[in-house]
């Protein structure tokens, strides 16, 4: 059955292995007036200063998948909560612009894989980056990056394949666009990992 092509970022889905909680998020802050759009599942990273930003395709020191801001509207000085961040925000009276991230090393997501033909089996526990990483919709926030299936490879890259999806409207390998199961191998909060 073909598989249906509706990129939607990071999704998140569980914790790898056994643990207490299943998966969470942390609250960071972007640095108020960044002009980056982010949309909901994109890659952010740790940049210096101690703020969340637009990660690249293919970064490293990435923190986890954006779900969201909370910052005081500069025209309506109204608390306002987005599931994207619209770029070129600062907030009232030098308030802050809070962003909320799915960042646990261990976190589990799935994402789509941009290949227009079949994928392989072969695909799982390699690395791949991401591709569109800045893309989304502003009609609902949602991001359309997808897996860049063009640089699969067993060098470390942003993402490591755990396995198609458990979804069966999308996990066929054999058929464009399938999900994969995932998780940020290129990752500031993994041990031994240098800083930015």
């Amino acid at each position: 059955m073909a598989n249906q092509d509706a990129a939607f970022g990071l999704r998140p889905l569980k914790t790898v292995g056994q643990q207490d909680d299943s998966t969470g998020m942390s609250q960071y802050n972007i640095v108020p007036g960044d002009a980056s759009v982010i949309f909901q599942g994109t890659v952010v990273k740790a940049v210096a200063g101690g703020y969340a930003d637009l990660a690249a395709d293919g970064d490293g020191a990435n923190l986890g998948a954006f779900w969201g801001c909370f910052y005081d509207d500069p025209t309506t000085q109204k608390p306002t909560f987005k599931n994207f961040y619209p770029g070129g925000i600062t907030p009232a009276n030098s308030g802050a612009i809070e962003c909320f991230v799915y960042d646990s090393p261990m976190q589990m997501f799935e994402v789509q894989s941009d290949n227009a033909g079949a994928s392989a089996q072969a695909d799982v526990f390699s690395s791949a980056d991401t591709v569109g990483n800045a893309n989304g919709s502003t009609l609902n926030g949602v991001s359309s990056m997808e897996l860049d299936d063009s640089d699969i490879s067993a060098a470390l890259k942003q993402l490591k394949i755990i396995g198609p999806s458990r979804d069966p409207k999308n996990s066929d390998i054999t058929s464009a666009n399938v999900n994969w199961r995932v998780q940020l191998s290129e990752h500031i909060l993994a041990p031994a990992t240098a800083g930015v």
